[in-house]
């Protein structure tokens, strides 16, 4: 089991580095994007990363007695590291509210907005596992080739493979706890127990969001 979330680890750090460089590039081409245009980007970027995920765990089942158990866990560790980079934009965003009020661009209704791209995300990569039909297409096979090649490039994929080791195991020690944070102020959040909306007086809450440059 931990040799298969090490996989998805590698699969996670190698499509972060190619997203890295496709998003690095189309902020050169669009210049400054909106609030809208980041949310698309975001919800592009999910999609093709639970695609990617359900590449990489119908590739490794074939090979792998236990199907369901591998879903389970990659499930598991998708929801965990998702979890885990809302909660560092959170940490970025607290960061950068204390140097720069007017760098902050979400306010706090933006949390509840990610889990759910996070939950999604994983509900479609449960779905393409057992469906591979709907992420099996030229793009996702492209991009999944482009993951293999890079973690099987000499030095780079050696550099990454030790990357890896510590990346999953991150993954599981802050994802859970990130996971408790979160829960915990969404919690607050729906019951209404700390206020839902930032203060317009005091400009941004705890619960706000910053974009992450990817």
């Amino acid at each position: 089991m931990f040799q298969f979330a090490f996989l998805l680890g590698i699969v996670f750090i190698c499509f972060n580095l190619i997203w890295l460089l496709f998003s690095s590039l189309l902020k050169m081409l669009l210049g400054k994007t909106g609030n809208v245009e980041k949310y698309i980007l975001r919800v592009s970027q999910s999609y093709f990363l639970a695609s990617v995920t359900a590449l990489a765990t119908i590739n490794y089942g074939e090979h792998f007695y236990s199907f369901n158990s591998l879903v389970v866990i990659g499930s598991i560790v998708l929801f965990l590291y998702l979890i885990n980079k809302i909660e560092q934009r959170r940490k970025i965003m607290q960061f950068n509210m204390q140097l720069n009020k007017d760098y902050v661009s979400f306010n706090s209704s933006n949390l509840k907005y990610d889990i759910i791209v996070a939950i999604l995300t994983v509900v479609f990569y449960v779905y393409a596992v057992y469906n591979p039909a709907c992420v099996q297409n030229g793009v996702n096979d492209r991009l999944y080739s482009a993951i293999t090649n890079l973690y099987d490039m000499f030095f780079i994929g050696f550099v990454i493979g030790i990357i890896g080791v510590f990346f999953i195991i991150s993954i599981f020690i802050k994802g859970f706890v990130s996971f408790q944070l979160i829960y915990k102020q969404f919690s607050e959040m729906i019951n209404g127990d700390k206020p839902t909306a930032f203060d317009e007086t005091e400009g941004y809450t705890e619960y706000e969001i910053v974009e992450e440059d990817e």
